[in-house]
């Protein structure tokens, strides 16, 4: 890696959520309005924490308050793995504390604190039912290459973010038709930051992020394609299973494993996951042989494989 390369802006800041000393045995206030709830559980080791909070239907800016229960709870998983309807997800970087429920329907804010600073977040609250994309981030939205590992790692802590051209323009027609989002990633969490910034400056509908916690190790880079392969069903089966309700449109692409991930939750929730759709990668592609595959387990459930977000943009969003 080039000196000057490293010393960098871009690298820095990549690199910044690995470098934090997480404060373990910390006590957490949470204040959502004028209410005030301690969180029983003090921090771990990692510097995470999860609790549960109930917020007063009141407090909710939500559109038809009837599709909603009398009160709302939050949890979250140390892995950042649980998201339900109404859920809390979070992330502790270089000191703040980021909050994230996906939501069309509104937004309040919740504000955090310890003996050792605080932060404040957005909450968006979705409707007991509705659409909820749950979308991959690399390969399906931006360009990171995952087939190659060499440029996976560049394109993760050295080059600026590019997206694939197209996606945000096809995820705001979903939005402005009612859907919310859910970003899952096998990317880390010590990226957060850098990814936040990355849906906001190429205008992509705002959501949950879920993605993956470890700590820097000094093979962190040579096991990265290792810790990636690590499964993300479990995340995407915990919000459908949270959410029962709302119906589900599964993207990503077929670079790794999304398409077999997404197959098999299809075959499991055929009633909630309406379809599939897979941006098509020239390094692992679609082939007639994996399709049919794929066919066999979702029974039904539609599978759209694209190359360009136009060839969905032309289709009536509404069948899905």
């Amino acid at each position: 890696m080039p000196p000057e390369t490293s010393g960098g802006r871009i690298f820095q800041s990549r690199v910044d959520g690995f470098l934090v000393t997480p404060e373990s045995g910390t006590k957490v206030r949470v204040v959502a309005d004028s209410f005030v709830y301690q969180i029983r559980q003090r921090s771990k080791r990692s510097g995470l924490f999860q609790g549960r909070i109930d917020v007063p239907l009141a407090m909710l800016p939500l559109e038809s308050p009837t599709k909603a229960a009398s009160n709302v709870s939050f949890s979250k998983s140390a892995n950042g793995s649980s998201v339900a309807y109404a859920n809390l997800d979070f992330t502790d970087l270089q000191g703040t504390v980021s909050w994230h429920i996906p939501s069309r329907n509104g937004v309040f804010t919740l504000h955090t604190d310890s003996e050792f600073g605080s932060a404040i977040g957005k909450v968006y609250v979705a409707d007991r039912t509705g659409l909820s994309v749950i979308t991959d981030i690399d390969d399906t939205i931006k360009i990171t290459d995952v087939t190659s590992r060499s440029r996976m790692l560049s394109r993760t802590f050295l080059e600026p973010f590019e997206p694939i051209e197209g996606m945000a323009n096809l995820y705001q027609q979903l939005h402005q038709q009612g859907a919310m989002f859910h970003y899952v990633s096998s990317s880390p969490w010590q990226i957060y930051l850098p990814l936040q910034e990355f849906l906001d400056e190429h205008g992509f509908p705002g959501g949950s992020m879920h993605l993956k916690w470890f700590r820097l190790r000094d093979e962190v880079f040579k096991r990265w394609s290792i810790i990636r392969k690590k499964s993300k069903a479990g995340t995407i089966i915990t919000m459908i299973k949270r959410m029962p309700q709302r119906t589900f449109l599964l993207i990503g692409d077929s670079g790794e494993r999304d398409p077999e991930i997404y197959a098999k939750i299809a075959k499991r929730f055929p009633r909630q996951v309406r379809e599939v759709w897979i941006r098509d990668i020239a390094g692992n592609p679609m082939t007639g042989i994996r399709r049919e595959r794929l066919a066999g387990w979702m029974r039904g459930i539609p599978l759209r494989v694209f190359t360009e977000p136009t060839e969905l943009v032309a289709k009536s969003l509404e069948e899905c």
